[in-house]
């Protein structure tokens, strides 16, 4: 099944709810699926904790959410109690960085989904719809739940104000999901349990159903004075202190000198998400049990795998794991603190800013159910009293390999056997094992096309054109005029493109149809797509994307142009992600676009104008003759140049002035203010003889632009 669910997941934009009893393998499939996927994605957990483990980060720190409960309504309410609606858009102003992460994710894994309220995943759907400007659910972000509703439920502080919104405080209970056709897929292939009438057991125990139970082999395990001797067994607690009562006891009575162990924290790394003691008290002959799997690669432990440590000092520490013969000098390892980043191509990159050092291991006579979530373990000793919560007798029960290894200190009971019917409900009405395959083939051609269509179209770019075209009234360019003749080539070609993407999509979803009724061959249609592709790529990247990239060129620099030219860079950049976008596209497993010469985005500004050059030179404060001698030209040909900047209002008075002799600026401004020469010729006779062309011409080109702007 995991290979068609991670088609399933990969090749459809189905939103899935992945569950399965204790030791099926949904971790395994989390693994595997985040190392294969080309999807964008990011994993967050309910928990700190969680999210450590889980490889990801938490739900309220990636998505900026309030801690109070939210109220789905416009009313009023009192803040002590929750945020409304209107107090949790406040919440969505993220930085620039952030809105573009959230903007290219494509899926959204969220681990032990069974702690999720459902007033928290409704925070989730509100703030990707906000940020992706999409009034889809979830901002049309594919949404993968995993974990197991029979174990540990939600943690709700303040119920009765939850229920006045929601059934139940399950996450399949938030409004988002009334509206998505969520799936539900049953992992049923138990791996830690083989005994089968164990299994049945657990089985009867996890769905609520007592008579199933089999109470009698189940009760035969009850010895309430028992002590283990030689064997190590771990004893399952349902709170902390209990089991940190039993550890510190079981310590103190061992001699031996006592060792401390602290933990090393860098970076970011909040208290509430350490995965282990800060400090750790140990001494020779303390049980032990591992707290992750072996990262060396050489699998001497797992998470869950029991140990005694045999001898230790300041420094070391040896012990003796289970089922081995040899002792084993232990080593710190880091947990990260990680955070999701957009890197320069576009990828989701994970960036690590905490880190927290200890050693994988902590004090095992006894572990609280919580802490026993994902564990495996040979010999278990539990109390499975009154004090229990509903989920907790499966989830303690199930962390056994088999039934003979646990020892029960109370009875188990019909009474302590809960039935959740909303969960039972939710899973029934929504599971599709059976269907994986159909559901797949129906909805993957529909998926791929439309994620080609949502990349390929253009239709953006209009009124990004246009909006540029707004920015350049009020720049003081070198050439209005080329300019304003640039704007109207590119809106043309735009409204070009735009009518073809317009096309191209119709055919599209007309040959898609005739696919799926048997009247059209998948190969034609990726020739179809590969030749658009090819189409919108060059004709994008040479008659807009170039020539804007040229202007950019000219621009570039230049003094009083910083707001033009960051618009300006803003459109070439997202014309740059466009394009490479176009690059990366799959149809299905087929790669679309063939790399060559001529694909080569090339984002490093063309040959800057001569002109562009002289200004540069002159805005560091050199002169006309300097600037005349580095480039190797006449005077005149530089003062030329400055032409352009007085006909774009850029040249100042106090810049005229370093260019041409204040004398002679006074000497022509006379002249402009009475006579009205038609030719240069004309003005050349009328000034004094040391005038020459170039400064007459740029005299005159910057009087006429300050007469006709004043």
């Amino acid at each position: 099944m995991n290979s068609s669910l991670f088609d399933l997941v990969e090749q459809t934009n189905r939103s899935i709810f992945l569950t399965g009893k204790a030791g099926t393998g949904k971790t395994t499939f989390l693994n595997d699926f985040v190392q294969k996927t080309r999807k964008k994605y990011i994993v967050v957990a309910p928990t700190g904790i969680a999210a450590i483990n889980a490889g990801g980060v938490t739900i309220h720190s990636m998505f900026g959410l309030p801690l109070r409960t939210f109220l789905p309504t416009l009313d009023r309410v009192d803040s002590d109690l929750g945020n409304n609606i209107v107090d949790l858009v406040q919440h969505f102003r993220y930085r620039k960085d952030k809105k573009k992460l959230l903007r290219e994710i494509e899926i959204v894994v969220i681990d032990e989904v069974s702690m999720l309220r459902a007033d928290v995943l409704d925070m989730v759907d509100y703030a990707l719809r906000t940020v992706r400007r999409n009034q889809q659910k979830f901002g049309g972000v594919q949404m993968l739940f995993i974990g197991d509703l029979q174990q540990l439920p939600p943690v709700v502080r303040d119920e009765y104000i939850l229920k006045k919104y929601y059934p139940s405080p399950f996450f399949f209970d938030s409004l988002a999901l009334k509206e998505l056709p969520l799936i539900t897929v049953e992992l049923t292939k138990v791996y830690r349990q083989t005994d089968e009438h164990f299994l049945k057991i657990l089985n009867a125990i996890r769905e609520g159903n007592p008579y199933e139970i089999d109470f009698d082999a189940l009760n035969k395990r009850y010895n309430p004075a028992f002590e283990p001797n030689n064997e190590s067994f771990v004893y399952l607690t349902s709170h902390n202190k209990m089991a940190d009562d039993i550890n510190q006891k079981k310590l103190q009575e061992l001699k031996g000198q006592s060792y401390f162990f602290k933990a090393k924290i860098f970076g970011e790394f909040k208290e509430n998400q350490y995965p282990n003691d800060e400090v750790l008290e140990l001494k020779s002959g303390a049980q032990v049990m591992f707290i992750r799997n072996d990262a060396s690669g050489e699998r001497k432990y797992y998470n869950g795998k029991l140990a005694e440590i045999t001898h230790l000092n300041n420094e070391e520490i040896w012990v003796r794991i289970e089922g081995s013969s040899e002792d084993y000098q232990l080593k710190r390892e880091v947990w990260e603190h990680k955070k999701y980043t957009l890197g320069k191509d576009r990828t989701i990159e994970e960036e690590v800013i905490g880190g927290f050092e200890q050693l994988p291991i902590r004090l095992a006579w006894a572990v609280t159910i919580h802490k026993s979530q994902g564990l495996t373990f040979d010999r278990l000793i539990i109390d499975a009293g009154s004090s229990f919560a509903s989920g907790q007798v499966y989830v303690a029960l199930s962390r056994c390999r088999t039934l003979e290894g646990i020892v029960l200190k109370s009875k188990i009971t019909p009474e302590v056997i809960f039935s959740n019917h909303e969960v039972e409900v939710f899973q029934k009405q929504t599971n599709a094992n059976d269907r994986i395959e159909e559901i797949l083939e129906a909805e993957k051609y529909d998926y791929a096309i439309q994620k080609i269509i949502q990349k390929t179209d253009c239709n953006w770019l209009k009124n990004a054109i246009d909006e540029w075209n707004l920015h350049t009234r009020n720049a003081q360019l070198p050439d209005k005029t080329k300019v304003q003749n640039m704007y109207l080539s590119l809106k043309g070609e735009c409204e070009n493109l735009s009518n073809i993407f317009n096309k191209f999509e119709k055919i599209l979803l007309q040959k898609v149809q005739k696919y799926v009724s048997g009247d059209e061959n998948w190969h034609n249609i990726e020739e179809k797509v590969q030749g658009a592709i090819r189409f919108f790529f060059q004709n994008i990247k040479e008659k807009i994307f170039t020539p804007l990239k040229d202007l950019y060129a000219e621009t570039k620099g230049v003094k009083g142009m910083k707001g033009y030219n960051e618009d300006l860079k803003i459109i070439l950049d997202d014309l740059t992600d466009y394009l490479e976008v176009l690059k990366n596209l799959h149809l299905l497993d087929k790669k679309l676009f063939e790399e060559d010469e001529q694909s080569e985005i090339n984002t490093k500004t063309v040959k800057v104008p001569t002109h562009i050059i002289t200004w540069r030179l002159f805005q560091e404060g050199k002169s006309v003759t300097d600037i005349a001698k580095e480039r190797g030209v006449m005077n005149t040909t530089i003062i030329g140049h400055f032409s352009k900047f007085a006909e774009a209002g850029t040249l100042s008075l106090e810049d005229l002035k370093r260019i041409v002799p204040n004398d002679k600026i006074e000497v022509f401004k006379q002249q402009h203010q009475t006579n009205t020469y038609e030719t240069l010729t004309e003005w050349k006779n009328a000034l004094p003889v040391e005038f020459d062309f170039g400064e007459i011409r740029l005299l005159l080109t910057y009087f006429d632009h300050t007469k006709n702007h004043s």
